[in-house]
């Protein structure tokens, strides 16, 4: 079954709950629940020109077949964020300081990065 599945801005085209479902490992996400996430998502045109990037950190509060849900800090801080539990997608962080180039904001240590880079379909063309 191919659906649209929209999470925080993110749309996944070629998913459906089954792959969620049927691959997630809750006791592996438990222990994801309450390290710091540093996320990077750059959405990039139909010649791979960069269109958006967000920077987003925060807690991890929740991870479920769902969704993950992060408590953000920094100029975000007391919004809730949720992404998709493509956990696989998750990198030990290096530690050090992150500079943000899209707030400024400096992350020191995170747990764990987050980067996706989200092609733009090309309109589609009328005729």
């Amino acid at each position: 079954m191919n659906m649209r599945r929209h999470v925080s801005g993110i749309v996944l085209n070629d998913t459906s709950d089954d792959y969620f479902e049927s691959g997630f490992d809750a006791d592996f996400a438990d222990g994801f629940i309450g390290k710091y996430l540093l996320v990077g998502i750059t959405r990039t045109g139909t010649k791979g020109k960069v269109l958006t990037q967000q920077q987003l950190h925060g807690v991890i509060v929740t991870a479920t077949a769902q969704c993950i849900e992060i408590e953000l800090g920094g100029v975000h801080e007391g919004e809730t964020w949720r992404m998709p539990p493509i956990l696989e997608k998750f990198s030990p962080a290096k530690r050090g300081k992150y500079e943000l180039k899209t707030t400024g904001e400096v992350v020191e240590d995170p747990d764990f990065t987050f980067t996706l880079t989200m092609p733009t379909p090309a309109p589609a063309m009328v005729q």
